[in-house]
């Protein structure tokens, strides 16, 4: 009897694309334009497929056009399917339990003939240069969006790959009420802080960093570094028992020109990590509203049909053009 099929929980971001001019570049095209050349003049998936970080290679499986309807009617849009593996890695199996087994253990399983097991199933939807995209934990939105960039470079768009960024969109309405009752303090969560940051400055070469920014991370470092009697840096990615939380604050009973100022620091500070994909932070504002890199981003659940460990294919482009048929509906496409 066939396994009843089940609906997995996916989470929808937004993000946008943009590109840099400079030298006297002119860029006419979007990146769904783009994306949708460079495909069409990769014509296998060997050619659309890029290393990753760890041995893993990402490659596009399929491509397909879609209508959205939006307010102005409707309008072409593009989804896409992106996986992840790694040649020649084993699958883990486990027996099933039974009355004649006291103990089991992992087995190893090899994939068929001129087939790898999949890690990760990212899906996206194009629009312009919106991005509507769903990663998984294996196949995060940083390698998801870097691909990207290995296509436009595969299908001719050397300079317009280099130009370009893609930067995750903050809700509006989060973004106004910090902005109305001011910054009480932001909190950094050092181990979280720097892992982040590192994980997104070795995998997402769009990766935006300020010199705030970096001096935070700085920070975060020193302040655990600050235990090891040796000058070597503590080593963050093998520190499991150690955390620090760093909280800047600003004290809005001060009055005075200097205390203002202050406060605009703490304030710019507050939304250049809001601009940034970074997490580890969390800031209250001045009436005690907090909020952390997850709640201030533009996100949604949705519930598709299982597919093995992945989810249903078209279901999931369906729930994408709609997420982007909603954003549109809400305003959020034009802020």
């Amino acid at each position: 009897m066939a396994n009843k099929k089940n609906n997995r929980s996916r989470t929808i971001y937004y993000y946008r694309a943009e590109f840099k001019k400079f030298d006297g570049l002119v860029i006419n095209e979007t990146l769904e334009e783009m994306v949708i050349n460079s495909w069409s003049k990769l014509n296998s998936t060997s050619e659309r497929s890029f290393f990753s970080s760890k041995g893993r290679q990402i490659v596009g499986m399929k491509i397909s056009p879609m209508r959205a309807t939006l307010s102005k009617g409707n309008r072409d849009c593009t989804t896409i399917c992106l996986g992840i593996y790694e040649e020649g890695a084993d699958a883990n199996t486990i027996s099933r339990p039974s009355n004649s087994h006291i103990e089991t253990s992992a087995d190893t399983y090899s994939a068929p003939i001129d087939k790898e097991y999949l890690d990760g199933e990212a899906f996206m939807c194009l629009y312009g240069n919106h991005i509507i995209l769903s990663p998984t934990d294996l196949l995060r939105a940083a390698t998801a969006l870097q691909y990207f960039e290995s296509l436009l470079n595969a299908g001719g768009y050397g300079k317009e790959a280099n130009t370009l960024n893609v930067h995750q969109i903050a809700d509006i309405d989060t973004l106004k009420t910090i902005h109305n009752e001011g910054i009480r303090n932001i909190s950094i969560n050092s181990s979280a802080y720097v892992s982040t940051f590192d994980y997104l400055s070795r995998n997402n070469n769009n990766f935006k960093t300020t010199p705030i920014l970096r001096k935070l991370k700085e920070m975060a470092e020193s302040v655990l570094d600050c235990l090891y009697e040796d000058d070597n840096v503590a080593d963050f990615n093998n520190i499991d028992s150690l955390n620090a939380n760093i909280v800047i604050s600003h004290d809005s009973r001060v009055k005075g020109e200097q205390a203002e100022e202050e406060g605009d620091q703490l304030s710019n500070a507050a939304f250049q990590l809001i601009e940034s994909d970074l997490n580890g932070y969390r800031i209250t504002t001045k009436k005690g509203k907090t909020f952390t890199h997850d709640k201030i981003i533009v996100k949604s659940k949705v519930d598709v049909p299982e597919h093995g460990k992945s989810v249903n294919r078209d279901a999931m482009w369906g729930q994408l053009v709609y997420t982007l048929q909603q954003y549109e509906k809400s305003g959020v496409l034009e802020q």
